[in-house]
């Protein structure tokens, strides 16, 4: 981990490197605008043509559409310790998530008009489950349970068509969280285009949600507007903002394990005013990382995208974790509960027992975060993405009568002399 003093021009230079939410490579683009094009031309014989030529895996169109029996037999594959905690993990996230449903509301006036927020589920979503070494059960949870809670009532799931045979508690998950009547075996772009077009097989949805690699990013951007999506998953982040009453070894810990994601382009930093905390810190993650998963690659991520980020003090050290925005902030310093208030993060865990892992791993809250510094305008997935709101305005003659001149001045200073003329019509030859 490179050593930099925060507002240095070092420090502003390694900034500007690190991966921003923005367009995907424009040969990323090029691929995935070409899956969706063949998708929305050809259907169900773009998918099995492009499954076969990107997953190796030759199929039918009979046999895009995994039935609830063979999720069943798959699931029965995983261990049975892990299924426990995953039943576990999902109640946990549920009741976290019921907690975010909302009513909507209604104000009566004083005329007898009334003034509503309607508050209604979508009609449909889509989840994508990535696959492969990327094949999370705890995020087809994450996912799933949000949709389910708010009510949604078809949900579609897509994932590569080797996905339950490498990890087949993912089956499990999907289960778990009640989602088997509807899953289809293909992933990549082409998945994304079959849920945002529909074809004769794979029903189109409302919105596509869940994580996926570049191409996956890449489509989603470009059927956003044909659907909603709900963002555009980057490399996992996480920044330590810490002083000396913090454990080396447990900060140097939490780092490698966000480093050990596997791609290689993640973000592992620590914020100081402890020049000594830092130099311990990063010498235990260099005698570490040999040790986490995707060793290789989270080297590569160290060596691209981590630092030990010094500062004159924590009041500092908040202002350059917000400039960073990341996806995980874990606050570990005296008084952390009052430190944390200022902090922008996706998710912010604060104290020396809240690692990161809790939130991965279903403490409650949802781990599908804004990554790229997303942090600073989009919040995690939440039931609320999985909802649309709407206004119900009811007016009476008395309470139209009451804001009817307002209306008229502004629309008439506007040039809409016909918005003006709609309200006085009303009440002409009265």
């Amino acid at each position: 981990m490179r050593t930099l003093v925060v507002g240095s021009v070092a420090w502003r230079r390694w900034l500007a490197a690190l991966p921003r939410s923005g367009a995907p490579r424009p040969e990323v683009m090029h691929a995935a605008r070409a899956a969706l094009r063949a998708v929305r031309r050809e259907g169900d014989a773009a998918l099995v043509r492009l499954t076969a030529r990107h997953d190796g895996v030759r199929l039918t169109p009979r046999r895009l559409r995994v039935p609830p029996e063979e999720i069943e037999a798959l699931a029965r594959r995983a261990d049975p310790r892990v299924v426990a905690a995953l039943r576990t993990m999902a109640l946990r996230i549920e009741a976290f998530h019921r907690r975010q449903l909302s009513p909507g509301f209604r104000q009566r006036l004083a005329d007898g008009s009334t003034l509503e927020e309607v508050v209604r589920p979508l009609a449909s979503a889509g989840l994508y489950v990535p696959g492969g070494a990327g094949a999370y059960p705890s995020s087809v949870l994450m996912n799933a349970i949000p949709a389910r809670v708010a009510g949604v009532p078809r949900l579609v799931v897509v994932t590569p068509p080797r996905t339950f045979e490498t990890n087949p508690s993912v089956a499990a998950a999907i289960l778990v969280a009640g989602v088997e009547e509807v899953v289809f075996r293909v992933g990549g772009a082409q998945a994304v285009a079959a849920l945002a077009y529909g074809t004769r097989t794979v029903p189109a949805v409302d919105k596509i949600v869940g994580p996926g690699n570049a191409y996956v990013a890449a489509a989603k951007r470009l059927v956003r507007g044909q659907v909603e999506i709900d963002g555009e998953a980057g490399p996992s982040e996480v920044v330590i903002l810490a002083d000396d009453s913090a454990d080396p070894g447990w900060v140097a810990a939490d780092l490698l394990a966000q480093a050990e994601h596997g791609s290689g382009d993640e973000t592992v930093v620590l914020v100081t005013p402890s020049r000594d905390l830092g130099a311990e810190v990063a010498r235990l993650v260099a005698d570490g990382v040999g040790f986490v998963a995707n060793s290789a690659r989270a080297r590569r991520a160290l060596a691209r995208h981590s630092a030990v980020c010094l500062v004159a003090d924590l009041e500092a050290g908040v202002a350059a974790v917000n400039a960073l925005a990341p996806e995980h902030v874990e606050v570990m310093t005296r008084s952390a509960s009052r430190v944390a208030r200022g902090v922008v993060g996706g998710a912010v865990f604060v104290g020396p027992y809240a690692p990161v892992a809790v939130g991965d791993y279903g403490v409650g809250p949802n781990h599908v975060l804004p990554t790229g510094g997303g942090a600073r305008f989009a919040s995690a997935l939440s039931v609320r993405d999985f909802q649309r709101r709407q206004s119900v305005v009811t007016m009476t003659r008395a309470g139209l009568a009451r804001v009817a001149e307002g209306i008229c001045r502004v629309a008439t200073a506007e040039g809409f002399r016909g918005h003006a003329q709609s309200v006085l019509t009303r009440f002409e030859g009265a």
